[in-house]
């Protein structure tokens, strides 16, 4: 039996299998009464561990559209009350295709949404960029008229430059900035410019699952590396480096998603020194790093210590801003800036005009400060709030670090906890959050899971928690 499983998609390699048997079982690809491949016969085809596919079975047969025989095998069974006409789309069944993270975006919406790591509308400025667009339209009808420069914007630019000099730290000019709509075009640009089948790229474990499904949808090898309270584990890396040759490695190093860690000045440098060591660029992912709490701002980027090109650095505004004005820049020197261009040219011909300019008002006032300010008030209570509840609800045996900034908290149930399983389970009470295998390209753990504090109005934050805990014990419960 030809089964295609991908070791970095969202679903499990036994959930895999299940649903491509069941989906084979109910268009009658597999037929009443014919028997499956063993276990171990369809271990070795699959290359999975026997529990892996015994785990499957038992699925299938507890979905009743398999029998197991004692001493024969395992069968179809007949599916009952089903339309007799195969669907005209059926044939696509037999086409593999690349399961991925991102599936999780295309999940039903729940009314308690902790899985969107995003921000609340309420706490963006919405009202005073419509107004903004409204007068620069009024003012320069001709943008909706023109094309973007590949390049980006110079305007936008400029004011990005500024900004990353007066706020971050970094030098980096105008001439070295690209325009991206969000960041994570961002991160996709630079994979499709710098990797490709058999390439080795370096992450932090976990990760951003969306980087994830770029890098192996590139045919990259994805080698994960431990995280410690300061970040990526770099005694760890240097081992890795020797034995792999990656050509980069990608890190949030601020406010991490998924576990909200920042990674120590120290660490910093220690990781722009392993770069250099090792002929390796470094993707620095940096989010959301204005958003710190307790009046404790991060390190500085690892950019700002780069001075020879070893860093491409990429930010995005969508997040803090406005989901609708995808806006994001990459910061690279050397000629690596100039394929860049070249991938930017060959995926979009420029970013939208109109997005660019519509952050300008921010970038070159006091708004975009003052906006900050207030973000970072109103998201530290809803994170003060979450561990507050997190804290009288569960015991010992559940554990997370308190983020000192960013919209998530990443909590560890004991291993024999599938949270997935719970996923599952609180879907069906309309609530979701991220599984944290999706956050882990290979074999992930399944005891984790990242919670998002800001995407909820204030009162449902509160009912979605208590709904949340709620499910959790009741599902621990059913455990014991």
């Amino acid at each position: 039996m030809k089964l295609s499983l991908s070791r970095g998609s969202r679903d499990s390699l036994s959930e895999q299998i299940f649903q491509q048997i069941t989906s084979r079982i109910h268009s009658n690809m597999l037929t009443s009464g014919e028997k499956l491949p063993s276990v171990r016969q369809l271990s070795a085809d699959t290359g999975v561990s026997l529990l892996t596919v015994h785990k499957a079975y038992k699925r299938l047969e507890a979905a009743g559209v398999v029998q197991s025989i004692h001493g024969k095998g395992v069968f179809v069974k007949a599916v009952l009350n089903e339309s007799p006409a195969m669907s005209s789309y059926d044939w696509q069944l037999s086409i593999p295709t690349y399961l991925t993270r991102s599936s999780f975006h295309s999940r039903p919406k729940t009314k308690y949404r902790f899985d969107y790591s995003a921000l609340n509308s309420g706490l963006l400025p919405t009202i005073y960029l419509a107004d903004q667009l409204k007068q620069m339209l009024e003012a320069e009808s001709s943008i909706l008229g023109t094309y973007g420069d590949v390049q980006g914007d110079f305007l936008t630019r400029e004011a990005f430059s500024a900004y990353f000099q007066n706020e971050l730290g970094l030098s980096g000019s105008p001439d070295n900035i690209i325009m991206t709509t969000g960041l994570h075009q961002g991160i996709e640009l630079i994979a499709k410019t710098l990797l490709g089948p058999g390439d080795v790229i370096i992450t932090e474990a976990p990760t951003y699952p969306g980087a994830l499904d770029i890098f192996i949808n590139r045919g990259a090898k994805v080698i994960p590396i431990a995280m410690d309270e300061e970040g990526i584990r770099t005694d760890l890396l240097a081992q890795v480096a020797r034995a792999y040759h990656p050509k980069a490695i990608y890190v949030n190093p601020t406010f991490q998603n998924p576990t909200g860690r920042s990674m120590s000045m120290e660490r910093r440098q220690e990781l722009l020194y392993q770069a250099q060591l090792h002929g390796m660029f470094i993707i620095e992912d940096d989010s959301w790093s204005e958003l710190y709490f307790d009046e404790k701002p991060p390190p500085k980027p690892i950019k700002s210590l780069d001075d020879e090109g070893r860093v491409l650095f990429l930010k995005g505004f969508s997040k803090a801003l406005a989901p609708g004005i995808r806006v994001g820049a990459i910061l690279a020197e050397g000629s690596f800036k100039q394929s860049l261009l070249s991938a930017k040219s060959s995926s979009d011909l420029g970013t939208p005009l109109l997005t660019q300019r519509a952050v300008l008002p921010f970038l070159t006032s006091t708004r975009m400060l003052e906006h900050f300010e207030k973000l970072r008030l109103a998201l530290e209570l809803r994170r003060d709030k979450t561990v507050a509840v997190l804290a009288n609800s569960f015991d010992s045996s559940i554990s997370w670090s308190v983020p000192e900034g960013g919209l998530n908290i990443w909590l560890t149930f004991p291993e024999n906890v599938s949270t997935l399983d719970l996923y599952e389970y609180c879907l069906q009470h309309d609530v979701s959050f991220l599984p944290g295998h999706a956050c882990y390209p290979y074999e992930p753990p399944y005891n984790h899971l990242r919670l998002t504090y800001s995407i909820l109005n204030e009162h449902d934050l509160e009912e979605g928690l208590k709904t949340f805990v709620a499910l959790t014990n009741a599902f621990l419960k059913q455990k014991i």
